[in-house]
């Protein structure tokens, strides 16, 4: 008799019934239950889920600026927008009535860049300070340009220019993004004329 009943259970509860019945163990926190150990210490219940009490554990899901990391702490390449500032040559970025009649203004890369939006600021001093700022663009040797007219600077670099947008050439490490600078006039006396000059642009990182 007894015999008989542990048969009809094994064949009720098998593997094939158990895994449907018993299944859903591959909850966050759940883990492998010994054979039978759940379903005999129910007496014979045949239950949905992990045991009551294994809690579900909710993740929350990490922030989309985390993403495209190979570790935790190391990125895998990416690109971003950054501001590149520039140095002038002459060490002032003055402009005065004895000169300098030419200040370059350098930009020394590390990394991969490609500079897009040119941020210009001038502070002028003395009635005669009037003399615009014409410049050129230079990756490298390279004029990027359509002509080797110098630009107005001042309009470009405006902080409130629209449309001013610009896709210089990528600049590899190593290579210098130059701008050379020349007033339209120079200023008298003890007047002067400084500048500011710096980019926004994409970098690898």
């Amino acid at each position: 008799m007894g015999s008989t009943v542990y048969e009809v259970v094994g064949d009720v509860m098998g593997d094939d019934v158990e895994g449907d019945v018993l299944g859903e163990y591959d909850e966050v926190g759940a883990g492998p239950q010994p054979r039978g150990g759940w379903r005999h210490a129910r007496g014979m219940q045949m239950r949905s889920g992990p045991p009551p009490n294994q809690q579900r554990v909710l993740i929350a899901k990490k922030p989309n600026w985390r993403d495209g990391q190979a570790a935790p702490g190391v990125m895998l390449p990416d690109e971003g927008m950054v501001p590149l500032g520039m140095v002038p040559d002459d060490g002032t970025g003055t402009f005065l009535s004895t000169g300098p009649t030419k200040i370059t203004w350098i930009g020394r890369l590390q990394k991969p860049y490609r500079a897009e939006r040119l941020l210009v600021s001038t502070v002028r001093d003395g009635t005669t300070a009037t003399g615009r700022l014409l410049g050129q663009f230079f990756v490298g040797v390279d004029l990027n340009m359509a002509t080797i007219q110098g630009v107005d600077i001042e309009l470009f670099g405006n902080p409130t220019a629209f449309g001013t947008r610009m896709t210089l050439l990528q600049a590899p490490p190593g290579v210098e993004i130059q701008v050379p600078v020349t007033p339209s006039a120079l200023p008298a006396a003890s007047d002067s004329i400084f500048a500011s000059i710096s980019w926004a642009g994409r970098i690898i990182h």
